[in-house]
C-alpha cells in the first residue's frame, strides 16, 4: 500500500513539475515552441529528442502533433493536450497514428478531434512499422512471438475481415507504406489500412525500380514485378495489371522512360513501352537498359541506352532502337566504348553545347517555338549548327595534351600501327619501307608533335576519328596517311538520341 501511494505522489510530483516548465501545454503556439525546444530550458535537464513526428498533412492548430523529450536518460512523449508519457522509443506509422514502446510493451496514440487519445496499451507484441488510422479506428500490423505477422484494431485484437496471419511481410515506402505478404507460400500486397492492393496469388513479388512514367503518364503507384509458374509480370498497388505474368524475363531501369525489355518463354528479347506497343521485335539474344556513369559523364545531359547481344556481338542503342555504337565482338572494347561515350559522341557533345531542347542564343522565340513544333525545321537548325559544332568537338576531344602512339611494326606488310591517345576506339596504319623503318621508330618522337599538328579529324559512328596525317623526318622524308573511312564523308549528323530532360 505504502508503494502504491508513493508511486501516485511520484506521478502528481512529475505532472505539477512539467506543468510549471510548460511542457504539459494546450496551446498550438506554446507548443510548438516546444516542439522547437524553446520551453525546455537546458538547465532543467530537458532536451527535445524528436520533434514533429506525426505533423505531415495535420492541420495548423496541430502543425507539432508530437514531440519525445528526455530528463535525466529517460525518453517521455509529450504531445498536445496529452501526456507526457514515459517510453524507451517512439515512431509514426501514419499521420495521425504514433507508436511508443516501454521494454517488450507497445502502446499506441491516435489523433481523434484534434487531440491525442491512448488507444492501445501495453500490447506485448512487436508492431511493425506500418498501420493506419481514421479517425478513432487504427489498425497496425504486429508480429508474434512465433514470428507471424497479423493486423490488430486499436484495442489490440485481431482485425476483422484479414487473416489470422501471414507468414512473412517485407514493408516497402517508395510512394507510401505498401507491404509485401505471404501466406501458405504465397505473396501478395497490402496498403497501410491492411486493405489488398496486389492478390495474394504469387509465388513471387517485388517493387520495381522507381518508374518514371506508365502509358506516357507520370507513375503515381507502387509497381511490383510478380512471378507466377515461372512468368514475370507486373502490377500495381492501384490494382491494375500493367503487364500480365506470361514473359521469362524482364527488364526495366529508371532511365529508360516507360520502356521494358522482355524476353519470351525459351525465345528471343524484345522490346515495349508501358502501353504494350513494341519498340523493338523479339530478335535479340540480349536486351539490358544501361546506365551511364554520372561520375565519368560529369554534367552532361546523358541519353538513353541500352545494350543489344547479337551473337557474339553487342551494340548500344537508344531506346527507339537505333545504334549508338555499332555491333562489335570485342568485349572489353566494347564495354570501355559504353563507359566513355558521353563524353565521346559528338551528338552528346552537341546537344549540350547548344542546349538544343532550349532556345539558340542567336534565335529569335518565334522561330524556337515554330521548330518546337516542326521537325523539319528543327532538323534545319540542327544542321546550321554541324559545322562549327563539329570544330568545336575536334577541340575540346583533342585538346592540349593529346599525342601519337607508335605500336608494332609488321615487317610482311611495311606498315607501322599507331594510334592517338585521345580517339581510343580506333588504330591506323601507315605504309613505311623496311629500310626506313628502324630509324623511323627511333626518331619519331622528335617529330610526332609537329605532325599531329596539321593532321585533321571528321566524326565517325559518332565518334572522333582520325582523317590525315603526315609525318617528315629531320632528313626529310615524308609519310602519310589518309583513312579510306573517310571517302565520301561530308558532315556528321545527330544521332536520335532523345536524351532525358
Amino acid at each position: 500500500m505504502r508503494n502504491f501511494v508513493l508511486a501516485i505522489s511520484l506521478v502528481v510530483f512529475c505532472s505539477l513539475s512539467m506543468a510549471a516548465q510548460e511542457v504539459i501545454v494546450s496551446g498550438s503556439g506554446d507548443f510548438k515552441r516546444l516542439c522547437e525546444g524553446n520551453t525546455l530550458p537546458s538547465e532543467e535537464g530537458w532536451t527535445v529528442v524528436k520533434k514533429n513526428v506525426a505533423a505531415g498533412g495535420l492541420t495548423p492548430e496541430i502543425w507539432c502533433g508530437i514531440a519525445r523529450i528526455r530528463k535525466a536518460e529517460k525518453d517521455y512523449i509529450a504531445t498536445l493536450a496529452y501526456g507526457p508519457i514515459r517510453c524507451d522509443d517512439m515512431w509514426r506509422l501514419s499521420e495521425g497514428l504514433v507508436i511508443f514502446n516501454k521494454g517488450n510493451k507497445y502502446s499506441a496514440l491516435c489523433l481523434v478531434d484534434g487531440k491525442w487519445k491512448q488507444t492501445m496499451n501495453g500490447y506485448n507484441c512487436r508492431i511493425i512499422a506500418c498501420g493506419h488510422a481514421d479517425g478513432a479506428r487504427a489498425q497496425m500490423l504486429v508480429r508474434d512471438k512465433k514470428g507471424f505477422f497479423s493486423w490488430i484494431d486499436q484495442s489490440g485484437k485481431h482485425l476483422e475481415g484479414t487473416p489470422e496471419h501471414y507468414d512473412d511481410a517485407v514493408i516497402y515506402r517508395a510512394r507510401g507504406d505498401v507491404v509485401a505478404v505471404n501466406t501458405a507460400g504465397k505473396w501478395g500486397a497490402l496498403a497501410s489500412d491492411a486493405s489488398v492492393v496486389v492478390p495474394i496469388q504469387y509465388d513471387t513479388l517485388f517493387l520495381t525500380a522507381s518508374l518514371r512514367k506508365w502509358g506516357g503518364k507520370w507513375a503515381d503507384a507502387n509497381w511490383f514485378y510478380v512471378r507466377e509458374d515461372d512468368l514475370w509480370g507486373v502490377r500495381g498497388d492501384n490494382g491494375v495489371e500493367a503487364l500480365p505474368a506470361r514473359y521469362g524475363d524482364l527488364s526495366y531501369w529508371p532511365t529508360a522512360p516507360d520502356t521494358w525489355c522482355y524476353r519470351m518463354p525459351g525465345g528471343k528479347w524484345g522490346m515495349m513501352d508501358s502501353s504494350g506497343t513494341k519498340v523493338l521485335p523479339e530478335a535479340f539474344d540480349g536486351l539490358s537498359p544501361y546506365s551511364f556513369n554520372a561520375y565519368v559523364s560529369g554534367n552532361l545531359r546523358l541519353p538513353v541506352a541500352i545494350v543489344a547481344g547479337r551473337g557474339k556481338e553487342r551494340a548500344l542503342l537508344n531506346h527507339k532502337g537505333k545504334e549508338l555504337l555499332p555491333y562489335m565482338e570485342d568485349r572489353n572494347m566494347f564495354d570501355m566504348l559504353v563507359m566513355f561515350y558521353p563524353q565521346n559522341s559528338f551528338s552528346v557533345f552537341t546537344w549540350n553545347r547548344y542546349k538544343l531542347w532550349a532556345k539558340g542564343e542567336f534565335e529569335s522565340t518565334a522561330d524556337f517555338e515554330a521548330r518546337k513544333k516542326n521537325p523539319s525545321l528543327n532538323e534545319g537548325y540542327i544542321a546550321s549548327l554541324i559545322p562549327a559544332a563539329e570544330k568545336a568537338f575536334v577541340s575540346a576531344i583533342i585538346g592540349d595534351d593529346a599525342r601519337l602512339i607508335l605500336s608494332r611494326y609488321d615487317a610482311d606488310s611495311e606498315t607501322f600501327v599507331f594510334s592517338v591517345n585521345k580517339i581510343f576506339q580506333d588504330t591506323y596504319k601507315i605504309t613505311v619501307p623496311r629500310s626506313d623503318a628502324a630509324l623511323f621508330r627511333e626518331e619519331f618522337s622528335s617529330f610526332a608533335a609537329d605532325a599531329l599538328k596539321t593532321a585533321k579529324y571528321f566524326v565517325r559512328n559518332d565518334m572522333l576519328s582520325l582523317r590525315s596525317i603526315t609525318f617528315t623526318t629531320p632528313e626529310g622524308k615524308t609519310f602519310s596517311f589518309d583513312n579510306p573511312a573517310a571517302e565520301g564523308y561530308s558532315r556528321p549528323w545527330l544521332r536520335d538520341l532523345d536524351l532525358i530532360r
